[in-house]
């Protein structure tokens, strides 16, 4: 074998040990992925999340969405449309007026019978992790939303701004202090101001 023809196998060798290692890599991080939730499992329907056949998109007859109709807003932002503003990930946490799974259209997110119930589990859910230390808006916004899908650094900074705070501030699980959490995260997970204060008293009202 002369000299160019082993510069071309160490070369090849290289690129297919480079591969071998990136392609690791990925698999890696994709496992750690499904693990948290955020991929479906392996061999799982892909089609959009928003699409479901196991029940013929039927929704229950009392559904009532964010304009107090009973039909599916498809159109709408993805929290407004599941009646679920603070995008909380689908859990086997009992919300009440939670949708059960097949009858909820969205394969990653609860969605809920109407918006009420909706800002309920997003006040307690933001109580709760106030309560167990989880008392800062960075400590709050780090868990809510990940750096690896938000700007969770502009996320932090609008929340603190919303509630005139710093981000070393400690918070108290108030129900002005939600009221203000839940206004600001449901504008940025939303793109507007869909819950009135009305909204957020009646559901703070059912905690």
């Amino acid at each position: 074998m002369d000299k160019k023809q082993k510069k071309i196998l160490f070369i090849s060798g290289g690129v297919l040990t480079t591969g071998a290692i990136v392609t690791t890599v990925l698999l890696v991080r994709i496992r750690n992925r499904r693990k948290r939730g955020l991929l479906p499992p392996s061999g799982s329907d892909t089609r959009p999340a928003n699409i479901l056949s196991t029940n013929n998109n039927t929704l229950p007859s009392n559904f009532q969405n964010w304009n107090g109709g009973n039909t599916y807003l498809s159109n709408a932002p993805r929290g407004i449309r599941n009646n679920n503003p603070g995008n909380l990930i689908y859990t086997k946490i009992k919300w009440n007026g939670k949708l059960p799974k097949e009858q909820n259209k969205d394969r990653r997110f609860e969605m809920f019978i109407a918006p009420v119930y909706g800002v309920r589990a997003m006040i307690k859910d933001l109580k709760h992790d106030i309560e167990k230390g989880k008392n800062t808006v960075p400590a709050l916004i780090e868990e809510y939303a990940p750096k690896f899908e938000n700007n969770t650094t502009a996320y932090i900074n609008t929340v603190c701004k919303d509630l005139k705070v710093s981000k070393t501030a400690k918070l108290l699980p108030t129900k002005n202090t939600l009221r203000l959490l839940v206004l600001s995260i449901a504008r940025v997970e939303n793109g507007g101001n869909y819950v009135s204060n009305q909204l957020f008293d009646r559901a703070y009202s059912m905690i």
